[in-house]
């Protein structure tokens, strides 16, 4: 068997003083494998039936023994007494090698760096139900001339010790009883070889337990002895009725009888443990030792001590918890006193709340009768001077009816009164703004209506002042017009692109976009956010104007609270886009259906200032993200300008797909989202 590179072998015979003939040890066989001899000193200091792990084998030359040096094998003088008794059984035939007094030279040579002897057990394969009794007779044979250093007696169960060799091969215990044996067991696991006639060669050396007491008996021998010991506990608790009539030498004999010997006790001693799990021992052990006063004694003073021991335990528990409490209850009280004084000052401050309440009333109710006198008064005047003006009319018409000329009288001229110039119609307010409830549904309702996610939608309102979010798919154009009303009511421009709109001037110019009146509302309001929509980006040849508007944006040429939100349709004939435009685009792509429906619009949304506060948050999320310094910079400012409400770890995976729809333009890879812009067929 070869263990790490090293092999087992066992010495099969000494041919001379420094020559022995080894065989390789298998598994599972009785004799080994192929036979070498070696002029080891080592090896033949061992002697026969040497069990060897070797390493560093080498072959060496044919050994020649000199006529001084050959001598009779080992085997010789012992096959005349040994060999019938060794071929009795096939299990002990020995190899070919052994009966024909094989000489040096016969077998190849070698030799070895390391030797180690080994350790060598038995351990039988039919079991121990017969190993046991011819241990206890001292005649187990073991197939071995070397001495063996462990017997497995029972399956786990070793004798390392309590046994001697005997003449002839033969192995017995030295106490012969097997009620008290002293066994041990393996606490790991070496490396072994078990042979087929029972030996066990241990490669690795055995680590032993403790060796511990054990009964080797059988399970019924050792049934009888528990019955036995029973019955004589019974009838030890009474003497037979007519005991008091007997002559005093059968009394005696009697007594005697009951007493145990020496080997009696160590039967009782072995089957303790199993006399301690019987039922009938708890009825007789109290009966036995409640007849010794001195047990009597000894029990009494037990419980006195007990009691005594019980009753300071209670004593200091009930001291311990009584501590405990009253701590617990000078605490409440500092509670109490401690609530009793802020009751008292929150009585006082409420009388004086009350107090300055009724003050407070009173004045107002003063000042309400003031201003409603003054109301009364400016009104009576104003009626005064209606009836005054009223009054005067009638005057004046009374006049002009008697002032007017007969026939033929010149006419006066009359004066004309001047025309009443026509007060201003009031503009109309504002749009207000939108409250974070309002804005935080508008964004769930786009989601539903668009098809895109929460954290999409939130990309959108984060970036559409620097680039141009550009949704992908049919009804993509719905979808832009529904975030751009959403954004900005009725002032959103919705601009449909066509082949015949090549520059911004065509854009300004579209009377029904209403894209130049979203600019200037947008100047007017810089502190609101303005959207139009651009749909159909791709119908129309784009990259004249696109860039045009981004780097006016990105200067304050246009407003930089107008939000511009695209839509790239499947069908129809489609214009391609440079690469150079296509780095101002945030393309998106819903993944779920758009339901029927649009976003109400709740008012003006207001322009995002950069908080550095959460750039620094957003770069927290982003580390560890692939991302160059100038990329990372841009997705952090990016992720910052996202809705308040929303996490930064939701939203990040939307700007990370940007970060690589850029880079795959920068190096011009190939693109998922290239059929929507580039690769369009005719």
């Amino acid at each position: 068997m070869s263990v790490s590179g090293k092999t087992v072998y066992r010495v099969r015979q000494l041919v001379s003083h420094d020559v022995a003939i080894i065989a390789e040890v298998k598994d599972g066989e009785a004799h080994g494998g192929k036979l070498r001899e070696t002029r080891d000193s080592r090896i033949a200091l061992g002697g026969t039936d040497s069990f060897w792990l070797v390493g560093g084998e080498k072959k060496e030359q044919k050994l020649v023994v000199h006529k001084d040096d050959a001598s009779v094998p080992a085997f010789a003088s012992a096959i005349s007494s040994m060999a019938s008794r060794i071929r009795a059984s096939s299990v002990f035939e020995l190899p070919k090698v052994v009966n024909d007094n094989a000489g040096p030279g016969k077998f190849d040579a070698v030799s070895f760096t390391t030797v180690t002897r080994l350790t060598v057990g038995y351990s039988p394969q039919g079991g121990s139900e017969e190993l046991l009794p011819a241990l206890s007779l001292g005649t187990l044979h073991i197939p071995l001339e070397a001495p063996v250093s462990a017997i497995e007696v029972r399956p786990g169960h070793w004798l390392t010790s309590g046994f001697e060799a005997l003449p002839a091969g033969r192995y017995g215990l030295r106490p012969q009883s097997l009620r008290s044996v002293a066994t041990a067991s393996l606490e790991n696991r070496p490396d072994m070889i078990r042979l087929a006639n029972g030996l066990v060669v241990f490669v690795s050396p055995p680590k032993w337990s403790e060796p511990k007491s054990t009964d080797l008996r059988s399970e019924e021998e050792i049934h009888q002895s528990v019955e036995r010991w029973l019955s004589r506990s019974k009838a030890a608790l009474s003497l037979p009725g007519d005991a008091g009539s007997l002559e005093p030498a059968e009394l005696l004999r009697l007594l005697a009888e009951r007493a145990i010997s020496e080997e009696e006790k160590a039967d009782l001693a072995s089957i303790a443990g199993r006399l301690s799990k019987r039922s009938e021992l708890a009825d007789i052990l109290p009966e036995i030792l409640g007849r010794d006063p001195t047990f009597r004694d000894r029990l009494a003073g037990f419980e006195e001590s007990e009691k005594a021991r019980l009753r300071a335990e209670l004593e200091e528990q009930l001291r311990r918890e009584t501590e405990v409490e009253s701590a617990r209850l000078a605490a409440l009280r500092i509670e109490v006193a401690d609530a009793e004084t802020k009751l008292a000052s929150f009585s006082h401050r409420e009388a004086l709340l009350r107090s300055e309440t009724e003050k407070h009333e009173e004045m107002l109710r003063s000042r309400i009768a003031s201003a409603a006198e003054g109301i009364r008064n400016e009104s009576s005047r104003e009626t005064a001077a209606i009836r005054d003006e009223i009054a005067r009319l009638r005057d004046d018409m009374a006049h002009i009816a008697t002032a007017v000329p007969a026939a033929g009288e010149p006419v006066a001229p009359v004066p004309v009164a001047a025309a009443q110039t026509e007060e201003p119609i009031p503009a109309a307010p504002p749009p207000r703004f939108a409250s974070d409830e309002q804005r935080q549904k508008t964004l769930n309702e786009l989601a539903v209506a668009t098809g895109l996610t929460h954290s999409e939608v939130a990309a959108i309102v984060a970036t559409a002042t620097d680039v141009v979010p550009v949704l992908l798919g049919p009804d993509s154009a719905a979808a832009a017009i529904d975030i751009a009303t959403a954004f900005a009511g009725d002032d959103a421009a919705i601009v449909f692109c066509d082949p015949t709109k090549i520059s911004l001037t065509d854009l300004l110019n579209d009377e029904h976009s209403g894209f130049r009146e979203a600019i200037e509302k947008a100047k007017e309001r810089p502190e609101a956010l303005f959207a139009a929509a651009i749909c159909s980006i791709t119908s129309g040849p784009c990259e004249y104007w696109l860039p045009q508007i981004i780097a006016m944006r990105r200067v304050g040429r246009l407003p930089r609270n107008l939000a511009l939100v695209a839509s790239a349709g499947v069908d129809g004939l489609r214009v391609p886009i440079p690469d150079s435009t296509l780095r101002h685009l945030f393309p998106l792509k819903p993944s779920k259906a758009p339901r029927p429906g649009s976003a109400t619009f709740e008012g003006l949304w207001p322009m995002t200032n950069l908080d550095q506060e959460r750039v620094r948050e957003a770069v927290e999320v982003l580390a560890g993200r692939e991302l160059e310094g100038s990329a990372m910079q841009a997705v952090a400012r990016a992720l910052a300008r996202t809705p308040s409400w929303m996490q930064l770890s939701d939203a990040v995976l939307v700007f990370l797909r940007q970060a690589k729809w850029l880079a795959a333009i920068a190096a011009g890879h190939e693109h998922e989202y290239d059929e929507y812009f580039i690769d369009i067929e005719a």
